[in-house]
């Protein structure tokens, strides 16, 4: 279905059929089960909407005093050109630049890295017209936490990420999909993405950061986002400030790869038939 919303973005009117056929056949059908609602799917298609959906979580969820996640400030562009109609100071720089699209094109996992406001004049070559965010970078000491949710069952673990940054770099652009997942790998980068990402870590930062992960925290944020989004399977990515420690959520994605999960295939069954039962 994502895939098909994509091709209906592009024109596709073949794609739109099936779109409809699938919504029209569900109406029909209630007694077919559907795990995770077509409603609820959407809400994470759109960058810009699910980061208005995380914000409305990082509001209202308080643990020991303080909120439980927070949400990089984000800003949306129709256009690029955009850009100089803003009030740039509703964002501080560095930022991340991203597709609004979230999945299912080439175009949803490219991503630009932007250190300060004179690099925006670069941003138009990658992205051209499309409708982009801007996301506040988060100083993390290049790790990041992947959570990955199966019916409130929470699974997390650390991957290389970006170096903290200053404003005087380059602009990078990059595929968030071909990024290394893993330290000490083998995988080549590009020269300017070397100098930015995580190859190494000689100090054991992801060490570190396993040792004071808070798994009663994740848990919480889990159950927040589905009870927000209504969603049985999804992941989200979690970055643990500098010097704070302090936790925000970056990215929710539906239904991600589960690989890094031992033994999923067993739990997506258990967890079919658990829905299976409550329906009979």
């Amino acid at each position: 279905m994502t895939d098909l919303v994509a091709k209906i973005d592009r024109g596709d009117i073949e794609a739109k059929k099936l779109y409809d056929n699938f919504i029209e056949y569900s109406k029909r059908h209630p007694e077919v089960i559907i795990i995770d609602a077509w409603i609820n799917i959407e809400k994470v298609l759109d960058r810009m909407h699910l980061y208005h959906h995380t914000q409305t979580c990082s509001e209202k969820e308080i643990l020991d005093g303080q909120p439980l996640f927070h949400v990089p400030k984000s800003m949306a562009l129709d256009s690029i050109k955009d850009w100089n109609t803003k009030d740039t100071a509703e964002i501080n720089f560095p930022v991340m630049c991203k597709r609004r699209t979230a999945c299912s094109s080439t175009e949803a996992h490219q991503m630009t890295l932007i250190p300060s406001k004179q690099g925006m004049a670069k941003l138009e070559m990658f992205v051209k017209n499309d409708s982009v965010m801007l996301q506040e970078f988060i100083q993390h000491d290049g790790v990041i936490v992947k959570v990955y949710v199966a019916d409130g069952q929470i699974t997390a673990s650390t991957r290389p990420s970006f170096k903290n940054l200053d404003k005087t770099g380059d602009v990078v652009h990059f595929d968030s999909q071909t990024l290394p997942k893993s330290f000490e790998t083998e995988i080549e980068l590009s020269d300017e993405l070397d100098k930015v990402f995580l190859r190494s870590d000689p100090n054991n930062v992801h060490g570190y950061k396993e040792s004071i992960l808070d798994n009663n925290r994740l848990q919480k944020i889990a159950d927040s986002l589905q009870l927000q989004l209504g969603l049985t399977f999804f992941g989200f990515d979690v970055l643990l400030e500098s010097q704070t420690n302090h936790y925000y959520v970056v990215d929710v994605n539906y239904f991600p790869s589960f690989k890094d999960v031992d033994n999923f295939h067993s739990m997506f069954v258990d967890i079919l038939e658990k829905r299976l039962m409550l329906q009979k």
